[in-house]
This record gives structure tokens, C-alpha cells and sequence, in this order.
């Protein structure tokens, strides 16, 4: 089981630059400007994701692993609403988004294998409290992450280019 967390923390890495750096630099589309997206726009969709993946981060501090995830966290913001949007810019956006995402990659390598099984305590941002699965949950932290991304590329096919693939097989063909 770890192998595919592993694989996804990977994936999202590696996804997460490559359309942050076709959004910057490749695709014929004001990324900030309102299109009817979910959230908006494709830098307020990729915000969201930055903010969600802080939040469940947040909640999975007291998960077991010989990776300090809360010091880790010291340096990035601490939203606790998941309309907090934590930057102005791409640039800003990009630069934090790959320091997070080298977080999460050590973070989930180090985790160990029987702790996948065990349940994670978290509160969701209205303050219930859950106790579920927590390889149930961190797969539904990755799945978050390319359902919105699918929405920013589904904008990138609206503007006319429909060469953009955010396909797992890219990743483990590579």
C-alpha cells in the first residue's frame, strides 16, 4: 500500500509543476480570469488545491512517521477555511506549491507500513471530529488533488488547446 501513496505523492509532485509551468508559460489563457470554474478561475482552482492540501497536513500531524511534519508546516501558511486563498500570484503560488509538495513526498516516504492501516482523529474546518481510515483518507487528500486539477485543465481545452494530458501513465512511463 505505501508503494502507491508513494507513486501518488510522485504524481502530484510532478503534475502540480508541470501545469503550474504550462500555466505560466504555455497555454493561451488568462488564468486569472473568471470562467465559470467551480473556483472561478484556474489560478483560484490551483489556490484551493494549495489550501485544502495545508489544511489536511494540518490534520495529519499526530499521523505516526519519523518525518516532523509540523515543523515542516512552520513555514507556510495556516488557512483554516478552504476559500482562503494564500496568494497573489503565480510566481508565489508556484514556489510554495513545489517546497509543499517536496514536504508531502518525505512526509509519505516515511511513513510506515502499519500506519496505513490505523484510523487518523482529525477535525473538518466546521470542528466535528472524524476518526476514519487513514489510508481512506489520504487517498481522498490525492484524489482532491487531480479532481481540481482536471477542472484547470478542462479551462486549458475551453481556450483551444487540448494537448494538455494529466495522465498517471505519463508519470510511471517516464
Amino acid at each position: 500500500m505505501k508503494q502507491q501513496f508513494v507513486l501518488m505523492s510522485e504524481y502530484n509532485q510532478w503534475m502540480n509543476e508541470s501545469l503550474l509551468s504550462y500555466l505560466d508559460e504555455g497555454v493561451d489563457l488568462d488564468i486569472y480570469e473568471e470562467k465559470g470554474a467551480f473556483w472561478g478561475s484556474a489560478f483560484k482552482t490551483m489556490s484551493h488545491i494549495f489550501t485544502c492540501d495545508l489544511m489536511w497536513l494540518h490534520r495529519f500531524t499526530n499521523v505516526q512517521s519519523s518525518y516532523d511534519l509540523s515543523k515542516s508546516l512552520n513555514e507556510f501558511p495556516h488557512p483554516t477555511s478552504i476559500s482562503t486563498h494564500c496568494f497573489e500570484t503565480l510566481d508565489e503560488l508556484r514556489a510554495s506549491r513545489g517546497k509543499l509538495d517536496v514536504v508531502i513526498a518525505d512526509w509519505v516516504s516515511s511513513i510506515s507500513d502499519t500506519e496505513f492501516d490505523s484510523n487518523v482523529v482529525y477535525q473538518n474546518s466546521s470542528g466535528k471530529e472524524f476518526s476514519e481510515p487513514f489510508a481512506s483518507v489520504l487517498l481522498h487528500f490525492f484524489n482532491h488533488q487531480t479532481h481540481h486539477r482536471g477542472q484547470v485543465t478542462t479551462l486549458i481545452s475551453q481556450s483551444g488547446d487540448n494537448s494538455y494530458c494529466t495522465d498517471l501513465l505519463g508519470l510511471i512511463r517516464k
